[in-house]
């Protein structure tokens, strides 16, 4: 399991701004419905009004799909929003992030999966994984995409 950090950001919207509230609400709950109960923190960044709420979502194989079309479908519906994903494996941090003006999913999907094998520790290259499961992939031997 690996634990990815992810923040939701919006240029339209300060932090404390009760319909982004909402909206980023929504976006914990489309992702809880794909992994489970979510840990939910807020921290104040120096410079900016309000919370900016961050959740830690514990990844598996099994819910990266879901993780995936969650933050698809939420990013797709307005394109000043954005996400801040981010992970450390063995001292080493990963980040990604996305946005719903230059969204790519498969790229989205093949970062958290490389966070993922390098939190597992799996050198299976995602050939072999789509050989295993019937997913696409791409080799992830020269490092995560974003990071």
């Amino acid at each position: 399991m690996l634990d990815v950090r992810l923040a939701a950001r919006s240029d339209r919207f300060d932090e404390d701004d009760d319909r982004w509230e909402t909206q980023v609400l929504l976006l914990h709950q489309e992702i809880e419905e794909a992994v489970g109960p979510l840990d939910r923190r807020s921290h104040h960044t120096p410079g900016t009004k309000g919370v900016i709420w961050e959740v830690i979502v514990p990844l598996t194989p099994v819910v990266v799909p879901g993780v995936v079309a969650a933050l698809t479908v939420w990013l797709k519906r307005d394109q000043g929003r954005s996400v801040h994903l981010t992970w450390t494996v063995d001292g080493r941090s990963g980040e990604f992030n996305a946005s719903g003006d230059a969204l790519d999913t498969d790229t989205l999907r093949t970062a958290l999966e490389h966070g993922l094998r390098a939190a597992t520790g799996d050198s299976t290259t995602a050939e072999e994984a789509a050989g295993q499961s019937g997913t696409a992939g791409v080799d992830d031997r020269d490092g995560a995409p974003g990071a």
